[in-house]
């Protein structure tokens, strides 16, 4: 992603500063509270963990993250850094009002070394806070306009816009109020394609000789023959279904007995 111009300054101004807010922890745990009371300070606040400094290394590394990011071109870090600016700039105005316009911190503050050292720390706080809001919410504000859609050709000529809500219109109604509005240099719309006629083959002419011979007269086009349907047949009555002839009927001949078996017990005819 492209940078703004007050970008990378700023990203090396929170930079710079988280670095010395860091250096400032770094202290306030190895020689004043303690690395044991510092790290009690991180979860609890109270007791002797009241000397540890640890908003000193919140700051540190909010600064330090977001102003990494910032230089690597993420645009999003642009409003972690305000964020982060605006919160510390509120808490280094507080302190160092306290430090200057009360008496017994004003005492502190301006006779002991330390105490010069945090007021000092205060008032740069306050400029690189004020500093960095100034550089990035400007920048926000340029990159939200550099996103906004330019106007069109007709805006500058005076032209209404064409993009505008159509009049109610009926089914099958076209309106052509966006070519109305269009600018007059610029033509509606690509034109439609010619439509591409069939191929005619050309009338052959006899040749020039021929038409002034007596008995000639040009060829007329075959005309198409009508069509002719087939003759139409009378009806034809339905057939009855076949029967098969009946069979003659079967006269019974006269029946010739045969010869008769003797009884049981009765002797053999003789011969």
């Amino acid at each position: 992603m492209t940078q703004t111009r007050p970008d990378r300054p700023a990203a090396g101004l929170a930079v710079a500063w988280g670095t010395a807010l860091l250096g400032w922890a770094v202290y306030n745990c190895f020689w004043q509270a303690g690395f044991t009371t510092f790290a009690k300070g991180i979860f609890y606040y109270g007791g002797s963990s009241v000397v540890a400094e640890t908003g000193s290394l919140n700051f540190a590394v909010l600064y330090l993250g977001s102003g990494i990011l910032l230089l690597r071109g993420r645009d999003w870090a642009r409003g972690v850094v305000v964020g982060v600016a605006l919160v510390e700039g509120y808490n280094r105005v507080r302190s160092l009002t306290g430090a200057l316009l009360d008496e017994p911190q004003r005492r502190w503050f301006t006779g002991t070394t330390e105490g010069w050292l945090k007021l000092v720390t205060f008032g740069l706080g306050v400029a690189v806070t004020a500093t960095l809001a100034v550089l990035l919410i400007g920048s926000l504000r340029r990159s939200g306009s550099r996103w906004a859609p330019a106007p069109g050709p007709w805006a500058a000529a005076g032209q209404p816009s064409p993009f505008q809500p159509l009049p109610a219109q009926q089914p099958g109604q076209l309106h052509w109020s966006l070519l109305q509005t269009l600018p007059q240099d610029q033509p509606p719309g690509p034109a439609r394609p010619p439509q591409v006629q069939p191929a005619q083959w050309p009338q052959q002419q006899p040749p020039q000789h021929a038409r002034t011979q007596p008995g000639w007269a040009p060829q007329q086009a075959p005309q198409p023959q009508p069509q002719t349907s087939p003759p139409r047949l009378p009806p034809q009555a339905p057939q009855q279904p076949h029967q098969p002839w009946p069979a003659p009927p079967v006269t019974p001949g006269p029946v010739t007995p045969g010869p008769v078996p003797p009884a049981p017990g009765t002797p053999p005819y003789p011969g």
